[in-house]
Protein backbone atom coordinates (compact mmCIF):
# COMPACT_ATOMS: atom_id res chain seq x y z
CA UNK A 1 0.00 0.00 0.00
CA UNK A 2 1.49 3.50 -0.97
CA UNK A 3 1.46 6.29 1.68
CA UNK A 4 -0.28 8.92 0.79
CA UNK A 5 2.58 11.44 0.43
CA UNK A 6 5.23 9.47 -1.92
CA UNK A 7 6.41 11.62 -4.61
CA UNK A 8 9.39 11.76 -7.08
CA UNK A 9 10.90 13.53 -4.59
CA UNK A 10 11.45 11.47 -1.77
CA UNK A 11 13.65 13.52 -0.09
CA UNK A 12 10.92 16.07 0.93
CA UNK A 13 7.51 14.57 0.56
CA UNK A 14 7.37 10.77 2.41
CA UNK A 15 5.50 10.30 4.98
CA UNK A 16 8.44 9.77 7.08
CA UNK A 17 10.09 12.59 6.19
CA UNK A 18 6.96 14.72 7.67
CA UNK A 19 7.09 12.90 10.38
CA UNK A 20 10.67 13.25 11.26
CA UNK A 21 9.97 16.66 10.76
CA UNK A 22 7.36 16.60 13.44
CA UNK A 23 9.12 15.05 16.06
CA UNK A 24 11.65 17.78 15.25
CA UNK A 25 8.93 20.28 16.05
CA UNK A 26 7.63 18.17 19.03
CA UNK A 27 11.53 18.50 20.53
CA UNK A 28 10.52 21.88 21.14
CA UNK A 29 7.15 21.75 23.47
CA UNK A 30 7.36 22.81 26.64
CA UNK A 31 7.51 19.91 29.49
CA UNK A 32 5.61 21.00 32.62
CA UNK A 33 7.34 18.26 34.91
CA UNK A 34 9.94 18.82 37.43
CA UNK A 35 10.65 15.81 38.64
CA UNK A 36 11.39 12.43 37.38
CA UNK A 37 7.80 11.48 36.66
CA UNK A 38 8.79 10.88 32.86
CA UNK A 39 7.06 7.82 31.95
CA UNK A 40 5.59 9.20 28.87
CA UNK A 41 7.83 11.45 26.45
CA UNK A 42 6.24 14.37 25.26
CA UNK A 43 7.02 12.91 21.77
CA UNK A 44 5.03 10.10 22.33
CA UNK A 45 2.09 12.27 23.97
CA UNK A 46 2.39 14.06 20.48
CA UNK A 47 2.44 11.63 18.00
CA UNK A 48 -0.39 9.53 19.97
CA UNK A 49 -2.15 12.82 20.24
CA UNK A 50 -1.81 13.15 15.95
CA UNK A 51 -2.39 8.97 15.79
CA UNK A 52 -6.31 9.72 16.84
CA UNK A 53 -6.68 11.12 12.97
CA UNK A 54 -5.70 7.62 11.63
CA UNK A 55 -7.65 5.92 13.80
CA UNK A 56 -11.14 7.13 13.64
CA UNK A 57 -11.57 5.61 17.47
CA UNK A 58 -13.01 7.70 20.27
CA UNK A 59 -10.40 6.11 22.78
CA UNK A 60 -6.75 5.59 21.32
CA UNK A 61 -5.56 4.05 24.16
CA UNK A 62 -8.21 1.68 23.76
CA UNK A 63 -7.70 0.92 20.14
CA UNK A 64 -4.29 0.63 20.33
CA UNK A 65 -3.82 -1.78 23.16
CA UNK A 66 -7.00 -3.59 21.38
CA UNK A 67 -4.93 -3.78 18.24
CA UNK A 68 -1.41 -4.84 20.46
CA UNK A 69 -3.50 -7.68 21.51
CA UNK A 70 -4.68 -9.23 18.09
CA UNK A 71 -1.98 -8.49 15.86
CA UNK A 72 1.24 -8.11 18.12
CA UNK A 73 1.75 -4.13 17.56
CA UNK A 74 -0.04 -1.79 17.42
CA UNK A 75 -0.35 1.70 14.49
CA UNK A 76 1.31 3.48 16.87
CA UNK A 77 4.50 1.58 17.34
CA UNK A 78 4.79 0.99 13.61
CA UNK A 79 3.65 4.07 11.89
CA UNK A 80 4.72 6.41 14.56
CA UNK A 81 7.05 4.89 16.38
CA UNK A 82 5.81 5.49 19.69
CA UNK A 83 8.29 3.60 22.72
CA UNK A 84 4.92 3.49 24.93
CA UNK A 85 1.81 4.26 24.69
CA UNK A 86 0.58 7.27 26.73
CA UNK A 87 -3.45 7.45 28.16
CA UNK A 88 -5.49 9.59 26.89
CA UNK A 89 -5.34 11.69 30.23
CA UNK A 90 -1.82 11.44 29.90
CA UNK A 91 -1.75 13.17 26.06
CA UNK A 92 -3.76 16.05 27.93
CA UNK A 93 -2.05 17.04 30.76
CA UNK A 94 1.31 16.85 29.03
CA UNK A 95 0.08 18.83 25.82
CA UNK A 96 -2.38 21.44 27.32
CA UNK A 97 0.51 24.28 27.64
CA UNK A 98 1.71 23.27 24.11
CA UNK A 99 0.48 26.56 22.07
CA UNK A 100 -1.66 25.78 18.95
CA UNK A 101 1.37 28.34 17.03
CA UNK A 102 4.08 26.18 17.77
CA UNK A 103 2.14 23.43 15.68
CA UNK A 104 1.54 26.09 12.83
CA UNK A 105 5.12 25.50 10.60
CA UNK A 106 4.10 21.64 10.36
CA UNK A 107 1.00 22.92 8.63
CA UNK A 108 2.82 24.80 5.84
CA UNK A 109 5.15 21.60 5.35
CA UNK A 110 2.45 19.39 4.80
CA UNK A 111 0.81 21.58 2.71
CA UNK A 112 3.59 21.94 0.46
CA UNK A 113 3.95 17.91 0.68
CA UNK A 114 0.55 17.86 -0.95
CA UNK A 115 0.48 20.77 -3.45
CA UNK A 116 4.03 19.05 -4.59
CA UNK A 117 2.29 15.96 -5.36
CA UNK A 118 -0.66 17.54 -7.41
CA UNK A 119 -3.15 16.34 -4.58
CA UNK A 120 -4.63 20.18 -4.03
CA UNK A 121 -5.42 20.64 -7.46
CA UNK A 122 -8.43 19.19 -7.49
CA UNK A 123 -9.67 21.97 -4.53
CA UNK A 124 -8.53 24.91 -6.59
CA UNK A 125 -11.34 27.18 -8.41
CA UNK A 126 -11.29 30.05 -10.48
CA UNK A 127 -13.83 33.09 -9.90
CA UNK A 128 -15.02 34.93 -13.06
Amino acid sequence: MAHPFESQNKHHSTFEHLLNEFRQLIRQFPDKRTSKNTRYRIEDAALGAFSVFFTQSPSFLAHQTAMAEAKGKSNAQTLFGLQTIPTDNHIRDLLDIVSPQMIFPMFNKVFSALNELGHLQGFRAVNE
